[in-house]
């Protein structure tokens, strides 16, 4: 016997054992129990979502020898001559092929003869959209005035297309798609009754590209069968399928996030050459960052992206859905697919919407930080440290602040016009304090005083050494007398300081804005006089080496 796909041989022959339409079937058996049958139903819904099953469920129901009965026996003569196609008192009519008027007259015609063995003559007509005007015209004839025993089902899956005239007349039920976790259930069900061994992530994998159809699920599960040579998993259904792993997706979108343009292309390349048509790269994505995005707006049992929708903002998925939306348009008149979902990804990294989120993202959270700052400090006990409180601040927020207020924005930019040749001074005795000036930022200078900032504090203890200071105003001054003075603090401080300076600064209202009072961390640091209360032989040391070469154990 020649093999029968799963999907022929798993087709609901029982209401029961239909998956996903609830409501429809709830209705239906109710109608059925209460001998309540219609003359004329219309099915609509996406494909693979059970309209014809259903149908045929209905015809064998109203022709059970137990009617009236809310599921068929599958049992009596009847259920078991229409299971096998032996009774002729139900016609299934294509109307993607039989579409014309007089393919209708022959059934309007036909109808009028009596069922040989059931009840009702059912006409189950698939795809009904397809029928030409002069054909729906015809069937309306038999709609407005039906023999009793003879029973209409409609199948379509373009409701749309359907005359009003013909909608009026018919009792409508919308078949949806059918939900993933439905549709997993019902393949993990099927697969251990044909003993088929499948991971669960590749059983979710094919629930998601049914896109809702159980009757698609089925046919991908046989291919995958087919394809695998052992236990199926998700890879398989992937490749099998044409669509992508949530790790690859993950990849892609982190690279896009991280502004990695070359990774994201030598990403996108490896997909495509791995089969992966660009229009399901698309829509793919558009569906990740949809899970991005309900993970972000709810708490989700199990996300697949939970670890880059903790990074990506829901402005940036919105953002990013934009532009992926738009492509799919721009790319159904185009045979330059491939050129237009890269632009897109170099548009995902580098469009100006993208830097004013990254700016917006950066200020609110330092905004947070600030707050959270203010809270610590008001919360937190303030304990007295006899050593800290003996330190010297080598530079505090005021002094920043004094600086900001005045600040001269054109002698800024003068000054760092020549800040790149400092990694190459000319003169040798200033060259390590100069290369160590140019790792600066020059972002703030007043009359006569400048602010520096590092990446790190070593870098700003350095340059803020009293020795090293007067060869940096022999540097900043060797034209004119520029400064007196300057500080220097690590970026992280700088952040703080610079958008709360940006954010209230008001040159009418509040020309002189309140900053945060941070810990900025450098402190002056007081060196031992070691000849003090020491031992002879320990002042012999230090006069015979030098004071930087002796080190006392135990201090």
């Amino acid at each position: 016997m020649s093999y029968i796909a799963l999907y022929r041989s798993y087709r609901p022959k029982f209401f029961k054992e239909v998956v996903g339409q609830k409501v429809i079937v709830k209705t239906l058996q109710n109608a059925l129990s209460h001998d309540k049958i219609g003359h004329a139903y219309i099915f609509s819904g996406p494909r693979g979502t059970g309209k014809t099953s259903v149908a045929k469920i209905l015809a064998k129901a109203v022709n059970c020898l137990n009617y009236p009965i809310n599921e068929p026996c599958g049992k009596c003569a009847n259920c078991l001559g229409i299971a096998s196609g032996e009774i002729g008192d139900i016609i299934e009519i294509d109307a993607a092929s039989n579409n014309g008027v007089d393919e209708i007259r022959e059934i309007r015609d036909k109808a009028k003869y009596l069922p040989s063995v059931g009840r009702y003559k059912v006409y189950i007509i698939d795809e009904v959209h397809m029928l030409t005007t002069g054909a729906f015209n015809a069937l309306l004839k038999t709609l407005e005035e039906p023999p009793k025993h003879v029973i209409f089902i409609l199948a379509t899956t373009e409701i749309h297309k359907i005359p009003p005239t013909i909608l009026s007349r018919c009792q409508r039920f919308d078949f949806k798609n059918i939900d993933e976790k439905d549709i997993a259930e019902r393949v993990k069900e099927i697969c251990e009754i044909e003993k088929i061994k499948i991971n669960d992530d590749a059983i979710e994998a094919i629930s998601l590209n049914a896109e809702g159809g159980l009757r698609d699920a089925l046919s991908l599960l046989d291919q995958v069968i087919s394809f695998s040579d052992g236990t199926i998993t998700q890879e398989d259904v992937h490749n099998v399928a044409g669509s992508l792993s949530s790790i690859s997706l993950s990849n892609l979108l982190l690279a896009i996030y991280n502004k990695e343009s070359s990774v994201a292309i030598n990403i996108l390349d490896d997909l495509i050459e791995n089969g992966k048509e660009i229009t399901r790269i698309i829509s793919d994505l558009i569906i990740a960052l949809r899970d991005c995005l309900l993970e972000k707006e709810l708490v989700l049992e199990k996300n697949k992206y939970f670890n880059i929708s903790n990074l990506l903002s829901v402005d940036k998925i919105y953002f990013y859905i934009d532009i992926l939306n738009k492509l799919q348009n721009d790319i159904k008149n185009t045979q330059q697919k491939r050129a237009y979902i890269e632009v897109a990804i170099f548009k995902m990294i580098n469009h100006k919407i993208v830097h004013e989120i990254d700016q917006t993202e950066m200020i609110l959270n330092l905004k947070k930080d600030i707050e959270s700052l203010k809270d610590d400090m008001i919360k937190r006990p303030k304990v007295v440290s006899k050593e800290k409180d003996a330190k010297t601040p080598l530079v505090t927020v005021d002094d920043i602040a004094l600086v900001l207020y005045s600040g001269d924005k054109d002698k800024r930019i003068s000054l760092k016009k020549g800040w790149d040749k400092l990694k190459d001074y000319p003169d040798t005795n200033l060259k390590s304090v100069a290369k160590l000036l140019s790792k600066s930022d020059l972002v703030a200078i007043s009359k006569d005083k400048m602010v520096l900032v590092y990446d790190n504090l070593l870098d700003c203890k350095a340059i803020m050494d009293k020795d090293v200071k007067k060869d940096v105003f022999k540097i900043i001054n060797a034209r004119s007398n520029l400064i007196n003075d300057y500080y220097a603090i690590i970026k992280s401080d700088w952040d703080i300081l610079r958008t709360v300076f940006e954010n209230e600064y008001d040159p009418n209202k509040n020309p002189r804005p309140i900053l945060p009072m941070l810990d900025l961390k450098l402190y002056k640091e007081e060196k031992k006089d070691i000849k003090k209360a020491k031992p002879d032989t320990v002042l012999l040391a230090v006069e015979y080496f030098g004071e930087d070469k002796v080190k006392i154990k135990g201090e």
